[in-house]
């Protein structure tokens, strides 16, 4: 299932709550937020709501569709356009662009995919601390396992409720 703008704003916001609560526990680890998946249709990004960045960064998170096509391709439009310094046309693309992203973004929308998970990568590997936090009570069981560094929150899909 695939989420709309309002249901991936609460994931994530979820998902920071947790990892603030986690932060004063395992301060030692110095865990940084990212959503990613491997498999098919792999990729990582840091957590961030900015539709633009998710796109560059991580564009299989969210869902195939003609508009997001679109967009992607105005993107590289406009960055040719000021390379070849040409005012008139990236203006032009600039505004179709703002267009198809308003479309995108609709709250209505289901554009972020809901398998994409949200993992707090360890910047200190303290495996006595990693080993302890991947058994916290406030992680979903089954998805960490011990000797495996990913410190895995959940996915979209779940931790938008």
């Amino acid at each position: 299932m695939n989420l709309n703008r309002e249901q991936f704003l609460k994931a994530v916001e979820r998902g920071q709550a947790l990892l603030k609560e986690l932060k004063k526990d395992y301060p030692e680890l110095s865990l940084k937020p990212v959503f990613s998946r491997f498999g098919p249709h792999s990729g990582q990004c840091d957590l961030t709501t900015e539709f633009l960045k998710m796109l560059k960064e991580f564009p299989a998170m969210l869902v195939e569709s003609e508009d997001k096509n679109r967009l992607q391709q105005l993107r590289r439009k406009i960055k040719e356009a000021k390379t070849e310094n040409n005012k008139d046309n990236g203006i032009r693309l600039q505004r179709e662009e703002r267009e198809v992203l308003k479309k995108l973004l609709d709250p209505d929308f289901p554009i972020y995919c809901g398998d994409v998970m949200i993992e707090y990568r360890p910047e200190n590997l303290k495996y006595e601390a990693l080993r302890r936090l991947q058994q916290d009570s406030r992680l979903p069981s089954g998805l960490n396992t011990i000797g495996n560094i990913r410190v895995i929150a959940g996915s979209l899909l779940d931790l938008k409720d």
